[in-house]
């Protein structure tokens, strides 16, 4: 029985939907070189905003991509059908919490998580970089930064926006007075590949930009540093 690789990619603002940072999108994109890839787009995050579907659609049609989109916000009719007909999923930026009420609410969790099984891709920016995490680090329930729970496919925590100085030092404060696990801080303009639930490499569209891990005694670690020193 072959062993599925599982793999999701983060990304920690830019891409497509910010039409920044492209050079991220191709590293998603190239994750599969043998086909035509069926390329699925959930803007649940920004509500399913228009615009960033109509960007969607103009920014990735250069591509070999078979592009199509859910709006998870007017029906969940199909879903089930439409991801596991997927080769990779994009999750669009915008408020977590939201975007995770709606997926709950409608006990989506499990339709994600068939997906990730199965070796289907999942990926996002911003928002739909950090849900998959067990622990996610956000603004998105108003009144400052809060821990909030994710899908946990990865262990520990995540926060998007990394260069944010204020962002940064939150995280690292909570991390430090174990309001949530050690974890991941993802500068814009940077994509991090997790191969089975394990960092494994780095992708950033700029060399002042990176992505960091935050250990249990609040280290500020480079990414890549932690991912060689674990593989030793």
């Amino acid at each position: 029985m072959d062993i599925v690789e599982k793999k999701i990619i983060s990304i920690g603002g830019g891409g497509f939907t910010h039409q920044a940072d492209k050079f991220l999108d191709e590293f998603v994109i190239n994750q599969i070189i043998d086909r035509k890839i069926k390329f699925g787009f959930l803007p649940t995050a920004s509500k399913d905003n228009l615009n960033k579907i109509k960007v969607y659609y103009e920014e990735l049609k250069k591509y070999n991509l078979e592009l199509s989109h859910f709006e998870l916000c007017s029906k969940v009719k199909g879903f089930s059908n439409w991801i596991m007909d997927q080769d990779i999923i994009y999750v669009g930026g915008g408020n977590t919490n939201f975007m995770l009420d709606l997926w709950q609410a409608n006990k989506l969790y499990k339709y994600f998580e068939k997906a990730y099984n199965s070796g289907i891709i999942l990926s996002g920016v911003s928002a739909g970089a950090v849900c998959w995490f067990e622990w996610i680090f956000t603004d998105s329930l108003g009144d400052g930064y809060k821990p909030l729970r994710g899908m946990n496919f990865i262990s520990g925590s995540c926060t998007p926006h990394a260069a944010e100085k204020n962002r940064i030092y939150e995280f690292e404060l909570s991390i430090k007075n174990k309001k949530i696990p050690s974890g991941i801080a993802i500068d814009d303009g940077v994509a991090v590949l997790f191969i089975n639930g394990k960092p494994t490499s780095v992708c950033s569209s700029n060399k002042n930009r990176n992505a960091y891990f935050i250990d249990d005694n609040n280290n500020r670690i480079v990414l890549n540093d932690h991912i060689k020193k674990t593989n030793e």
